[in-house]
């Protein structure tokens, strides 16, 4: 979705379906959400974004504005290591959690930038399930 050059009406769509009234920082924050590229992202990282596009939010509303966008089905939520990172894909599909760089990645993507980790190639046979590998030095 690519909402980043969205219209008032294609906005008032998702607002209306989470129950929300129309504010500029829910506006920006669907703009920086939905720009049309695949992500993941931390709540710190989307706070980050969006204090960088001069938006505010208390992190508790933050977290409640996701939260809603996950129930509504915009985004998913996914858990590692006591952590939360969403993801703008919502079909299932394997993730790479990188300790070192906390950082999450589609399976997809991980192995082709880490050509040189060994990952089980059956991994790739699983694309309709939900999982997350793990990685971390020893």
């Amino acid at each position: 979705m690519n909402l980043s050059n969205a219209s008032k009406s294609e906005i008032d769509v998702i607002l209306q379906k989470c129950d929300w009234r129309q504010t500029k920082q829910r506006v920006v924050l669907l703009k920086s959400i939905f720009d049309g590229k695949d992500k993941h992202f931390s709540i710190n990282q989307m706070n980050e974004i969006l204090k960088d596009n001069r938006s505010y939010f208390s992190l508790t509303t933050l977290y409640e504005n996701l939260n809603t966008l996950v129930s509504k089905g915009y985004l998913k939520q996914i858990t590692v290591d006591k952590q939360s990172f969403y993801d703008t894909n919502t079909t299932d599909h394997i993730h790479v959690f990188n300790q070192e760089e906390n950082r999450i990645y589609d399976y997809e993507e991980y192995t082709s930038i880490h050509k040189d980790l060994p990952i089980p190639a059956c991994l790739g046979l699983l694309q309709e399930y939900s999982l997350v590998i793990n990685i971390k030095k020893k």
